[in-house]
């Protein structure tokens, strides 16, 4: 929805500049307004996209009637109406926003207010008059929030540039980066790639008082939240069903167009289903789809999954050139690691859909995390039931080996595996390859992840961690990032905390009935989505990545980075083995490229951040964006 900003325990004019500085630097998080308001002892900052009440009235920072609280905030209330029925008893409302609904719940009921959120959301509330300051972040990070302090003083802001440009270094937190290439964890821990900028964990909250130290908690565990039922599965389905299309409804409040990313996975076409199901579909609602011209295509499912419904997908196509083009414009903006070529992908979705004037996109993350959706927690499901000798494990193996095209002794073998790897990626291959670092950089020290969210079931363990300590976190910043790259407000009705502990609540078998990765999805939208769709077997991998890094223009260009003076000076890499390596995966000897990618992220990274100057260096998704950028206003 917008960009935040704020420094704490400042309020004079060079404060104001240096507010004025970050925002500036966030256009593309807010075209249609840019204010910088002081407060004793604060100064706070807002660039909006305008998607409820579009009027001015409606921008920030906002201040409630009396004075006391101003707030700054990014992100969607999705039950605001509800909570503004509650509260128009003790508060006059003066617009229809639910950034004011969300400034009287917290002067209503203070920091207890979240427990009553359902949406996305970044914000900081000052008290000007005790001027304590509360910031918190959504359940699974939907929003960001990242921290820089500047001795006893606090900036914040929803992108590491706009701290840079408050005056933070640029240098790459070496353990972060360490940590990324020997056990593919990023995204999972406060620490950014940036030294010295830190941020709030998804479900965390942070209170700031004068003269005391800051107090730092989560307010929303996913431990504490999730109670395993006993369920049969038509009790799961109905359940998921239904909570599926309230979630499809509530997210589809907007002053302003609602478009679908559509894929041709089971995600989105049961977003699809589910808003369907709503009556939210309507012929303005139009979908968004990308292909990968000849070498790889999802129209087959795409075309069937929209008509289902009546619809019809914009269906852009990336090339290999696009790629190439979109490297260093996806690093700026993403501000670490790029999740691969699907992630580019997507900007071309985002292009076509702002050009058609649509400010708000729904995205099927979410399913996957909390319904059992990957192959590797299929895998984890089978070495638990194996190894504990449960007399269900043979069927299990044989609808395994039915599903995913292997023999039993392969799905057997796949899920002890599983136990013993610790590191493993979606579709159970390991993906790192720390041999090729340097005796400096596995030397670095970094904190290695424990068990985080305890559980008697590593299964639901494992799971528990995707939503909200890497995977969903992970994607979140770069979905963040992306979508706001073009001033679109990206949704994830799927990803309702209901849904989320919902599912995380069921009996692991129903997660993969009939030896299908989310069963309970499957069977809880049975004959309202085409079946094609609906039974087709998970597809891990759906871009042609690692035949695109093999061949120009990409093969030329990673060669460049790996034998170029500036890849050998950042000291991270062994440049001999490294080669060899990359000649390796050339001749198709390597069945996982991430080693591959996770180098290029780095090199580029650095080349932006560390090289470069990004604050006045600006490289752009939408150019578009920056040239109509609105002045930031200071009051």
């Amino acid at each position: 929805m917008c960009g935040i900003a704020g420094i704490l325990g400042i309020d004079d004019p060079v404060g104001r500049h240096r507010v004025a500085a970050m925002v500036g630097c966030m256009p593309h998080r807010g075209p249609d307004a840019a204010r910088v308001m002081g407060f004793p002892g604060a100064v706070l900052g807002h660039s909006r996209l305008s998607i409820i009440d579009l009027n001015h009235r409606a921008d920030q920072p906002m201040v409630s009637p009396d004075g006391r609280l101003a707030m700054v905030f990014n992100g969607e209330i999705y039950n605001y109406l509800e909570l503004r029925g509650e509260l128009k008893v003790r508060w006059d409302f003066r617009t229809d926003s639910d950034t004011e609904v969300l400034l009287a719940a917290f002067a209503a009921w203070g920091e207890r207010c979240l427990d009553r959120l359902n949406g996305m959301f970044a914000f900081c509330v000052y008290d000007t008059v005790t001027r304590e300051a509360f910031l918190a972040r959504d359940r699974f990070g939907q929003k960001p929030l990242l921290l820089w302090w500047d001795g006893p003083v606090l900036a914040f802001a929803s992108e590491a540039k706009a701290l840079l440009a408050a005056g933070a270094r640029g240098a790459p937190d070496h353990a972060i980066w360490s940590r990324y290439f020997q056990l593919a964890s990023y995204d999972d821990t406060a620490a950014t790639y940036f030294e010295g900028i830190s941020q709030l964990l998804p479900g965390e909250c942070l209170r700031v008082r004068p003269g005391a130290s800051p107090e730092r908690r989560h307010w929303y565990w996913l431990p504490d939240r999730v109670t395993p039922r006993s369920m049969s599965l038509g009790e799961a389905a109905e359940a998921t069903r239904a909570l599926m299309v309230d979630a499809a409804r509530v997210h589809m409040r907007s002053d302003v167009p609602v478009g679908v990313m559509l894929s041709g996975g089971l995600d989105s076409s049961t977003l699809l289903a589910s808003l369907d199901l709503a009556g939210a579909l309507n012929p303005s609602v139009k979908c968004f789809s990308v292909e990968f011209g000849a070498d790889l295509s999802e129209r087959r499912w795409i075309e069937p999954a929209a008509s289902f419904h009546g619809l019809t997908s914009r269906i852009e196509t990336f090339g290999r050139e696009d790629f190439l083009a979109s490297m260093l414009p996806m690093t700026w903006h993403l501000e670490g690691p790029i999740g691969g070529l699907m992630t580019c992908a997507l900007s071309q979705v985002m292009r076509a859909a702002r050009q058609e004037g649509y400010v708000v996109l729904h995205q099927g993350t979410g399913p996957d995390e909390a319904f059992g959706g990957y192959r590797n927690h299929h895998n984890l499901y089978l070495g638990q039931l194996v190894r504990s000798g449960d007399p269900s494990a043979e069927q299990a193996l044989a609808e395994y080996a039915a599903n995913w095209g292997v023999s039993v002794a392969q799905a057997r073998a796949g899920g002890l595996a599983e136990l013993d790897h610790a590191v493993t990626a979606i579709d159970g291959t390991v993906p790192v390859r720390p041999d090729l670092l340097t005796e400096r950089a596995r030397a670095i020290t970094f904190d290695r992840p424990a068990n985080r969210f305890p559980s008697p079931s590593p299964l639901l363990s494992s799971l528990m961690d995707y939503v909200q300590g890497s995977k969903v976190p992970r994607n979140t910043r770069m979905l963040d990032r992306l979508s706001m790259a073009f001033g679109i407000e990206l949704r994830l009705p799927l990803l309702d905390y209901r849904l989320v502990e919902l599912g995380l609540s069921l009996p692991p078998a129903l997660y993969f009935h009939e030896g299908r990765s989310k069963g309970v999805i499957r069977e809880a939208f049975k004959g309202v989505m085409d079946d094609d769709v609906r039974l087709a077997t998970k597809r891990s991998i759906q871009a042609p990545q690692g035949l695109w890094l093999r061949s120009d223009p990409m093969r030329a260009f990673v060669t460049g980075l790996i034998e170029s003076e500036s890849f050998a000076s950042r000291g991270f890499f062994d440049i001999s083995r490294t080669r060899a390596a990359w000649a390796e995966f050339c001749e198709g000897k390597a069945n996982n490229s991430f080693f591959v990618w996770q180098l290029v992220n780095f090199e580029l990274w650095c080349r932006v951040f560390v090289d470069g100057n990004p604050v006045d260096d600006i490289r752009p998704l939408s150019p578009g964006i920056w040239a109509a950028r609105p002045g930031v206003q200071e009051i």
